[in-house]
């Protein structure tokens, strides 16, 4: 079993604090297991109980909790704002107060402060009070994900960050506030919507740099009974709205637009941006060929996913290889606006339909080879496929990285029809090129099925191609048992 990354770096920076020598030494610790469900119907509880008997002699302080919905409702309800006061440094005149009625059940008056605030005054404020000024906060950090390393980046530029425009800041609550003379007094401060910014500030190493500034919007309410709901319905609206997803953020792209326009004028949609296929007239797309599919459409992230395996070689990766399709390592090599957009359009389009070639032979065969049955073989085999154009030169091929280098050489356009929907065209023997694939890497799924009937006597089952198939270090493994075979 591989450990969870995020859970284990959670546990590294947080535990390890709670769990030194000295407290375990002193049993000066507890930790506590809550379980969520909507009723714990039959013999959950039971069965979760029967977990832990092993360490009930351990002299380990655990407790085990269990709360459904409608309790957890009632305690965040209940939840009592620690207290506490502190002074946060605002940017001079960069503040502007807004009082009005929050409409419920009853009307609670809030008062609203929204200004720039200096971030060095903010950290040390979250170094003291800890999870205490994060207690209204439905967000827990996540660790060094993409996204806190950037909020990380920006706030260490200093002079140069641009920090204040691209974070969209924290928002907060409190029992009073007061302006006095550049300063911000605040009672009762609690974060309930900027966590990973404020939590991410924490982690930067040595000092922050003093020009780096925060948007901060608070919200004094007084009536103390109204805290909790008001803070849970900022919260929820705070983090609620429609994030914009990577896809999205790329569909204005140059090449992106480029390839819209080279596919609508064979008439073949190009899915660039969620929603946009629901604004459109169908007819223009529609089948000429029949009903199966009834329109012509690809989807961006599938003509990524298709380059991913065929060039660049990464049919697998437990990164889930939608996503590395518009990641900040991938994106700009799949649909590269540095090379001549022509050619990048043509290479993207031949391993498109490569890919498809690919699916259409499986689905052919699909009862022929037990490893056609898997579905992470479909991109195994795409990229197995980028040896067929060196296949009269096996030698200078010999490793995954020799090929992808090689197949920067590959160009798109000789191999697809620009006449006819940008269809492949390539010689029949592509399919028997295949077919030979399919059959060396059932032979190595054979070998393995072997292998485990005689050194662990037990049976190879489905779950134990897609564990295979889908490790990272698989393809390397298929890979050169492919090359051996097909040298010999």
């Amino acid at each position: 079993m591989t450990p969870n990354p995020k859970l284990k770096k959670i546990l590294d920076e947080e535990i390890s604090l709670i769990l030194t020598p000295e407290n375990i030494a002193t049993n000066n610790y507890s930790v506590s297991f809550y379980y969520i469900d909507n009723g714990f119907e039959g013999t959950i509880k039971t069965d979760i109980k029967a977990l832990y008997t092993n360490y009930n002699d351990k002299d380990i302080n655990f407790q085990i909790k269990f709360y459904n919905y409608e309790e957890l409702e009632e305690l965040y309800d209940d939840i009592e704002i620690p207290k506490n006061e502190v002074t946060l440094k605002v940017v001079p005149n960069e503040y502007f107060i807004k009082k009005v009625s929050y409409h419920d059940t009853i009307e609670t008056p809030v008062e609203t402060i929204v200004t720039s605030i200096m971030a060095n005054s903010l950290k040390p404020i979250i170094e003291e009070k800890k999870e205490l000024i994060l207690a209204l906060n439905v967000r827990y950090y996540k660790g060094e994900n993409d996204i806190n390393s950037k909020i990380k980046t920006e706030y260490s530029k200093g002079k140069k960050s641009n920090f204040w425009i691209l974070n969209n800041g924290i928002n907060a609550v409190c029992e009073d506030f007061e302006i006095d003379n550049g300063s911000l007094k605040i009672k009762n401060f609690q974060i309930v919507n900027g966590g990973q910014t404020t939590k991410t500030l924490t982690r930067i190493v040595n000092d922050l740099p003093d020009e780096v500034q925060i948007l901060m919007r608070l919200t004094k309410i007084k009536d103390k009974t109204q805290t909790s709901k008001i803070s849970m319905d900022i919260a929820v609206a705070s983090n609620s709205q429609n994030a914009i997803s990577a896809r999205d953020l790329h569909s204005g792209d140059r090449i992106q637009n480029k390839i819209f326009a080279n596919l609508d004028a064979v008439g073949i949609f190009y899915d660039k941006k969620d929603g946009e296929w629901a604004t459109l007239s169908k007819k223009k797309y529609r089948n000429p060929f029949g009903n199966s599919p009834m329109h012509l459409k690809i989807h961006n992230t599938d003509l990524g996913v298709a380059y991913l395996s065929f060039y660049l070689q990464v049919p697998i990766s437990t990164a889930g290889r939608h996503k590395l399709v518009f990641s900040e390592i991938y994106y700009d090599q799949i649909f590269s606006m540095t090379t001549n957009e022509d050619d990048q359009f043509y290479k993207l389009m031949l391993a498109y339909r490569i890919a498809e070639r690919v699916n259409r032979i499986k689905t052919e065969k699909l009862n022929s080879y037990e490893i056609l049955q898997n579905n992470y073989i479909n991109d195994v085999l795409v990229a197995l496929a980028g040896i067929y154009f060196f296949k009269d030169n096996l030698t200078k091929i010999a490793t995954v990285e020799d090929l992808t280098e090689k197949l920067k050489e590959v160009k798109g356009q000789p191999n697809i029809n620009s006449t006819e929907k940008y269809t492949l065209n390539l010689d029949p023997t592509f399919d028997d090129f295949i077919l030979k694939e399919i059959g060396l890497v059932q032979n190595i799924l054979d070998v393995k099925k072997e292998a485990k009937k005689e050194f662990a006597n037990a049976d190879w089952i489905p779950n134990d191609t897609n564990n295979w198939l889908k490790k990272d270090g698989t393809y390397r493994e298929i890979y050169e048992k492919v090359i051996k075979k097909l040298k010999q």
